[in-house]
């Protein structure tokens, strides 16, 4: 219970179903639960993409991302370590990643500038929350004075 506390404290809604998101993916991919407790490498192996891409592909930390797979930070380095080592040496292991990575990128992105700014958003949104309510008005003012919206398209001033 005080792990699930830990969890909800500080990540932001959107990281968190990016990375279900992610997670429910590569189970599919690979056919197992990523999630299960096994040791096994048939469930160790989608785990530690899984945990690669929600660490890379939101702004989770690795506390975070291991709170989600019931396992610490370190576990997660050394998944990111272990993909990220894999990608340099086994091809068959780059060919997957490419489909998975056109796989997560479809499931709510045309393409990975279309998810980067997604990101960004993310991060603004988070940056905001921090913010007293005075100086978010000050913000969207700056924002909304700064971008004309010419038919469907933004274009700055």
């Amino acid at each position: 219970m005080a792990r699930l506390k830990k969890y909800n404290q500080g990540i932001s809604e959107m990281s968190r179903v990016k990375s279900r998101k992610i997670i429910s993916i590569v189970n599919e991919f690979y056919q197992v639960n990523c999630l299960e407790f096994s040791r096994k490498r048939h469930i160790v192996e989608p785990r530690q993409v899984a945990m690669y891409y929600s660490y890379k592909l939101t702004n989770l930390t690795s506390n975070s991302v291991g709170l989600m797979f019931n396992k610490d930070h370190a576990t997660v380095l050394h998944s990111i370590n272990v993909i990220e080592g894999r990608l340099k040496f086994d091809r068959e292991f780059k060919e997957h990643r490419v489909k998975l990575e056109e796989l997560i990128f479809s499931v709510n992105f045309k393409n990975t500038d279309e998810f980067l700014l997604f990101q960004e958003k993310e991060d603004i949104s988070e940056l905001m929350s921090e913010m007293s309510l005075d100086q978010c008005r000050e913000l969207k003012e700056i924002i909304n004075n700064s971008i004309i919206i010419k038919g469907n398209k933004k274009v700055k001033k």
